[in-house]
Parts: C-alpha cells; sequence; structure tokens
C-alpha cells in the first residue's frame, strides 16, 4: 500500500505495539470477569429475596381468603342448550 494514497483519507494507520494489545486484552477480560462476579453477586441476593417475597405474599393471601367471610348463598338456575341451525 502507498502510503501518500490512503484508501481512506482522513484516517491515519498506526501500528499497535504488542505489548499494548496484551494490555488492551488483559483489561477487556478483566472486565468481562469483573461483570460476570457482580451479576453473579447481585443474583444471590436478588433470587432469594423475589422467593422469599413470594412465599410471604402467598401466606397472607392464603391468610386472607381464609378469613373473608362466606355467604353459603347458592343460586339454582336451570340451563337450556339451543343449538344453532344449520
Amino acid at each position: 500500500m502507498d502510503p501518500r494514497y490512503p484508501p481512506h483519507p482522513g484516517i491515519r494507520l498506526i501500528r499497535m505495539p504488542r505489548w499494548a494489545a496484551v494490555l488492551v486484552l488483559i483489561a477487556a477480560v478483566s472486565l468481562g470477569l469483573l461483570l460476570m462476579v457482580l451479576a453473579a453477586g447481585v443474583a444471590l441476593i436478588l433470587i432469594p429475596a423475589a422467593i422469599i417475597t413470594g412465599m410471604i405474599m402467598r401466606w397472607r393471601l392464603r391468610r386472607r381468603m381464609a378469613q373473608a367471610p362466606r355467604t353459603g348463598e347458592i343460586i339454582d338456575v336451570e340451563y337450556r342448550i339451543i343449538e344453532r341451525e344449520r
């Protein structure tokens, strides 16, 4: 490639030293591992909290339903089946 006629005008091509590329790779891997550990920590807190909250809400709902007054009224209805004309 002729440096006098670059394929993309306005963009200069530079070489990155090998140690800098390795440093960028190490930084990217460590950032990825940090995010995975952070997500696992949040999951370890949120999942049990959601399970406990669901159990408490279920217990409270059952208690309210048991305390609700039961009227005991029975509605007696006669049904008649009407078939459609074909």
